[in-house]
């Protein structure tokens, strides 16, 4: 199909046959193949689904040689995780809630067109891949960039484009409603962005009619699985030794300790009366987490009354200072609520700025990074601290992205930025 004035051609059962599903994407001389796998058993132990993203960059499709001894690809670069963490965010809720089988969607790059960006291709293959698979899947689903120059819409821009255009939006959509949005934009009109999204969700219902032909044609029946789902005769039971106005009790405080200190003598009444029933005691903490869950959003939604006495249209109480810590260049403390961030600010010469080694030959260094440390004790929890996570280098590429356009430019302002921002605590939104 056509998309963006291109080719959006898929080879299916050319590649990859031991795989679940596979999609052999081409978007004019981009090449990505997208593979979904699933295991066939269930993990035993968890209350959430174990997916994992991959998006493999590969030198050789720039006709590049990796830097160092080496001379071979090593860990995922921020671009890789950011990519993977688009690619997860609106594919996981179509996934069934209480399916427990590992499932891996693998995107390796293997040519890269700059007219064609890779990270949209893996996008779209890991949708084909998973709908045409027997894994289940709630889809399909689809997405579309859209980038902005010169006050004209661009679908799916180039590389060069997308970096220096006034606008990098992602938006994915079902065939009902759109379903994730990632932007950054340099300051534009709101009606404009609104209009952007519009156009997006227009282009992603064609390319779901376009996987859809795609099914019909190769698409493999979804396979059954054991249901991780917490049997209704628990819940009832559950209710009956913990009635709703308990529960409601116990989650109405503005204190994160105390309320789960309430709950965790409640699970341990539960654990007491069902001693002799073990397959039940297995899914307690899920059955828990639901409850209170469900309890919560009942109270927001039907009482109008949040579980730390706020209104719903009242916020946190906020509070800023700065200029804690002696002998940096900057430094500042936002406090929201039981959320509290400490940023600190390092200010380099130009020759510090970060250099970047990628399949995109328009960014070859950063002069303002932004990074993002969340460390166990924020939440009350013991962990040993292993550098980094995905959602770390997430959160901190989020604050990047937000503070960029209004860095004053090099000429103005010659430095190399650093902001660490470490939380101190978190109880809601941090980043």
């Amino acid at each position: 199909m056509e998309i963006g004035g291109r080719t959006l051609s898929v080879d299916v059962g050319r590649v990859a046959a031991q795989a679940n599903g596979a999609a052999f994407m081409h978007y004019g001389d981009t090449t990505v193949l997208s593979t979904a796998t699933a295991s066939e058993k269930p993990r035993d132990g968890i209350d959430f689904f174990p997916l994992s993203v991959d998006f493999e960059e590969k030198y050789y499709a720039v006709g590049k040689m990796p830097g160092g001894f080496n001379k071979r690809e090593g860990k995922a670069s921020e671009n890789a995780v950011l990519t993977c963490r688009v690619i997860d965010r609106p594919m996981r809720p179509l996934f069934p809630k209480d399916y427990r089988n590992d499932v891996t969607l693998n995107n390796l790059v293997m040519s890269v067109d700059p007219e064609c960006r890779p990270e949209l291709v893996a996008m779209l293959g890991s949708a084909i891949a998973t709908c045409i698979s027997d894994i289940p899947f709630d889809g399909p689903c689809a997405m579309t960039q859209m980038g902005l120059v010169d006050g004209a819409f661009i679908v799916n821009p180039s590389q060069a484009q997308w970096d220096e255009g006034d606008l990098q939006l992602t938006v994915a959509s079902t065939s009902t409603k759109v379903i994730m949005i990632e932007a950054g934009a340099n300051e534009i009109k709101e009606e404009k962005m609104i209009e952007a999204i519009y156009k997006c969700h227009e282009i992603n219902l064609t390319i779901i009619d376009f996987i859809n032909r795609i099914v019909a044609e190769v698409g493999k029946p979804k396979h059954s699985y054991e249901s991780a789902a917490v049997p209704e005769e628990v819940f009832e039971a559950l209710k009956e030794l913990v009635p709703a106005e308990e529960m409601e009790k116990a989650v109405f405080t503005d204190v994160k300790q105390e309320r789960e200190e309430n709950i965790r003598v409640l699970t341990a009444r539960v654990e007491e009366a069902w001693a002799q029933k073990e397959d039940w005691l297995a899914i307690l903490p899920d059955a828990m987490y639901q409850y209170e869950k469900k309890t919560v959003r009942k109270m927001i939604l039907k009482d109008h009354k949040r579980p730390d006495g706020r209104r719903i249209d009242e916020i946190r109480p906020l509070a800023a200072e700065i200029d804690l810590i002696p002998r940096v260049h900057g430094s500042a403390m936002f406090t929201r609520g039981q959320t509290q961030i400490c940023t600190v600010t390092t200010l380099a010469p130009l020759s510090e700025v970060q250099r970047v080694e990628g399949l995109d030959d328009n960014i070859t260094e950063k002069r303002y990074i932004h990074q993002y440390n969340f460390p166990s004790y924020s939440v009350g929890e013991t962990k040993p601290s292993r550098g980094p996570g995905r959602r770390e280098i997430g959160h901190g590429a989020l604050a990047e992205r937000a503070l960029l356009p209004v860095i004053p430019d090099e000429t103005e302002f010659p430095y190399a930025l650093r902001l660490v921002s470490e939380i101190m605590s978190s109880n809601g939104s941090s980043s």
